[in-house]
């Protein structure tokens, strides 16, 4: 019997109910992705776009129930990363595939990004056994919506880890025809490349108490800080970093993150230790009383604006519907770019400030005045209602 014939006595439901069972959200600061338990000691792998530079992310079951993670591992050519959860989880470990994905195979995309409805989505493997540098790849000819996910084969079989961009120009050595027709693909890692760095974290759990991450050069693989913009031993311009001979994006980046920068040595703290993404820093300032409310800015993709956010508190577990309104009636009387958002069961003041608008050293005075108004609507929604507080 072929390998594949079993894959005809299970049907596409079925391999979804199973994959469900290993699947979790993996919300960082500023972005999420999709989690899935891949050994038996509880490791979940998803993207490094989904935990940034974090060292702890938040992971969210399917069923609501969320927890914390460490991250332990990270690739960054590869767009990988290992979290190890705080607790253990009542999710199984998904089944590696030892071979290759075959041209033509019929697959499933799996994501469970964070607020998002969970998605499965039908491909075939349209490319395989092609490189982009040192990196082995295959294709499917369907649109992955989140980076770290399982692609599976109809017997539930883990092939690949999807969801990456696919560069352009990328020559392949196998294609099938009906990709062109499809237009539509996304960029898979082979499961059957990844063992050898899986086995060598297949050992129990408590032997990663002390364990950090570490983030390489995606082209010389050398150990990288992240306040650098460049690999101090390639030169290579890493995945944060931006060319500033671009004068229409780079240099807008770079006056974006001097302008974050000033306003971090105005509050006294230093870049590397608040960088928890790419164009993303978490920070403390001083609200009323001299109390210190947390901050997330993030640098938007061309540099024109940079946006805060502040965490206010917890939705309430009773009265949500007349907590909603209200939340709905203050962003309809808040002015300008100001807003109120939900993340999971924490509601954000977020603001946006153009980075042409401010000024050498008013970004400090600018932002404890954010904070302050934050506290304010902190206090309308949570006294009426009884929310508790974070941030």
């Amino acid at each position: 019997m072929s390998s594949a014939s079993p894959a005809r006595q299970r049907s596409s439901s079925d391999v979804v109910s199973i994959v469900r069972r290993s699947l979790l959200g993996v919300r960082g600061v500023s972005s999420g992705g999709t989690g899935w338990v891949v050994l038996g000691n509880g490791l979940v792998m998803t993207s490094h776009e989904a935990v940034g530079y974090e060292a702890v992310v938040s992971l969210e079951l399917e069923s609501g129930r969320r927890s914390e993670g460490r991250v332990i591992w990270v690739d960054v050519a590869r767009d990988l990363a290992l979290v190890l959860p705080s607790e253990r989880l009542p999710l199984p470990p998904l089944i590696p595939r030892p071979d290759l994905p075959r041209l033509g195979e019929p697959a499933l995309a799996m994501s469970a990004v964070p607020d998002h409805p969970w998605r499965v989505v039908s491909a075939l493997v349209s490319a395989v056994d092609f490189r982009i540098g040192p990196l082995r790849c295959f294709e499917v000819d369907a649109v992955v919506s989140s980076s770290g996910g399982p692609i599976v084969d109809l017997e539930g079989r883990v092939i690949g880890v999807g969801g990456l961009d696919l560069p352009r120009g990328t020559r392949r050595r196998a294609r099938s025809p009906h990709a062109e027709a499809a237009g539509a693909r996304s960029l898979a890692i082979p499961i059957a490349a990844l063992q050898r760095a899986l086995a060598a974290v297949d050992v129990p759990a408590e032997q990663f108490a002390e364990h950090g991450p570490t983030y390489r050069c995606p082209a010389c693989n050398e150990p990288f800080r992240i306040q650098d913009e460049r690999c101090l031993a390639c030169g290579r311009l890493l995945p944060h970093g931006w060319e500033l001979a671009d004068v229409t994006r780079g240099a807008s980046l770079a006056g974006a993150e001097r302008l974050v920068r000033d306003l971090l040595t105005e509050l006294g703290a230093v870049a590397t230790s608040v960088r928890v993404g790419p164009r993303t820093f978490r920070l403390s300032s001083p609200g009323e009383g001299g109390a210190m409310t947390n901050v997330i800015l993030e640098i938007d993709e061309d540099g024109g604006s940079v946006r805060g956010k502040i965490p206010l508190l917890r939705v309430p577990p009773v009265n949500q519907e007349p907590f909603y309104r209200f939340l709905l009636t203050l962003n309809d009387q808040t002015v300008g770019s100001q807003r109120f958002s939900v993340e999971g069961d924490t509601v954000f003041f977020s603001f946006t400030e153009p980075t042409a608008l401010v000024r050498p050293g008013e970004g400090s005075q600018r932002l404890t005045d954010l904070v302050r108004e934050g506290e304010r609507y902190k206090k309308a929604l949570g006294e009426p209602f009884d929310a508790a507080q974070t941030g």
